[in-house]
């Protein structure tokens, strides 16, 4: 049993991260924990992340519970080092490696946030198709004002199969007032997660065992064999959906498993008393629109599935505004309540058929600094990887793109 990263490979990662590094990352992230949590006001966040960071690195690492990590401390030290080396700045160094955490084990579970952050992005999955391949729609959601551009894709799909449990889509999502981990050192799942693992079940079961470890959010994991699951992950609970009929959703900030909905909707209500709140709060309305819209995209992927999925359907899916916000898919700066002080976009849409002769993309994307609705944007079309452009699919993306911007 061995490592998936070697010192030099770990090595390259943190400095080509510290490379990376902009200082108005810092800036945005602190200024926007003060806007959500109210108690983050009078917090010295430099020096909360700092000892944070310090605290995850000091922390023990049973290897008895977690022997896939031996020999994991010197790879995350090696990694860290990399990354000082091009950008010799802890306060740096500790946003990245542990920001996302110092948010979700202790802002959201100390802090009570005055509003919830927005809900970003949907990725649904249809196994097999009238295309002759699975099909991935998706949703990037986020706030235009953390980008200043976006990229542009070049290229269509390659001819894609799964040699190993791959997750195809990950959507954010997190419980305030959630539980905190008892493990805290920083363990990189990609780096010990064994290779060989082939089947689903196992693969989810190792994932049960490092709770503490990696999410909040929901995502779609799918194994050699075409089998997958939709997850949704808190802190340190999990809820498995495994597909049966063929398809598979997941959309952010709300959890629909039976158990994982239950520990939500306990924990919601801790969050609303806390703050004195009732249920015409910003938040309960928020969690209400997310779960319907969760909803609504089940239904849509369930109909689709039925009819036998298409391009033409995958896109009306993610591009979907036939109901009035929050029900629908994407979104296009919406206001849920007048105390909402952020507002989120569909920034990029795109659904793909990733093997088979039919192989192609379709993409949507708004410029973050003129924000209008991604549907009402002129599409892409990407045929496959190695494979030549067909008149009819430029036809039918010209039709479909004129029916969805109505």
């Amino acid at each position: 049993m061995g490592l998936n990263i070697t010192r030099e490979q770990a090595y390259a990662a943190g400095r080509a991260a510290g490379a990376a590094a902009e200082a108005r990352v810092v800036e945005n992230s602190f200024r926007w924990a003060r806007i959500q949590y109210a108690g983050a006001e009078g917090l010295n966040l430099r020096d909360e992340l700092l000892t944070f960071d310090r605290r995850r690195m000091a922390a023990d690492l049973d290897l008895r519970k977690f022997p896939e990590c031996r020999g994991l401390r010197e790879m995350v030290e090696t990694e860290r080092q990399g990354f000082l080396d091009a950008c010799p700045d802890p306060l740096q160094l500790a946003m990245y490696h542990s920001w996302y955490w110092y948010v979700s084990r202790v802002l959201n579970t100390r802090q009570v946030a005055r509003t919830p952050p927005p809900a970003q992005c949907t990725d649904f999955w249809f196994a097999e198709t009238r295309e002759g391949g699975p099909i991935h729609g998706s949703n990037r959601d986020d706030l235009p004002a953390n980008y200043p551009s976006l990229p542009i894709p070049t290229r269509g799909p390659a001819e894609e199969r799964f040699t190993q449990i791959t997750c195809v889509g990950g959507v954010s999502a997190a419980v305030l007032c959630d539980e905190e981990p008892e493990d805290w050192f920083p363990v990189r799942m990609e780096w010990i997660t064994p290779p060989g693992i082939r089947s689903l079940k196992e693969f989810l079961n190792f994932m049960e065992r490092y709770h503490d470890f990696w999410g909040p959010g929901n995502r779609i994991y799918v194994d050699p064999d075409l089998n997958f699951a939709a997850v949704e992950k808190a802190n340190r609970r999990m809820g498995v959906r495994y597909s049966t009929n063929g398809a598979c959703a997941i959309t952010a900030c709300a959890y629909l498993t039976p158990e994982m909905h239950a520990f939500k909707k306990e924990r919601d209500a801790i969050s609303i008393k806390a703050r004195g709140w009732t249920n015409d709060c910003p938040d309960f309305l928020y969690w209400q629109g997310c779960e319907r819209r969760y909803r609504r995209l089940l239904q849509l992927v369930e109909e689709e599935g039925r009819r036998g999925a298409t391009l033409r359907g995958a896109a009306r899916i993610a591009l979907d505004h036939a109901v009035p916000f929050p029900d629908r898919i994407c979104v296009a700066g919406e206001k849920g309540h007048r105390h909402e002080q952020l507002q989120n976009w569909t920034m990029t849409s795109f659904v793909r058929c990733i093997s088979g002769p039919n192989r192609r993309m379709w993409h949507w994307q708004m410029d973050p600094q003129k924000p209008v609705p991604v549907y009402r944007t002129k599409p892409l079309m990407l045929q496959g990887d190695g494979l030549t452009s067909r008149p009819e699919w430029e036809r039918e993306l010209a039709q479909e793109a004129l029916k969805i911007a109505e």
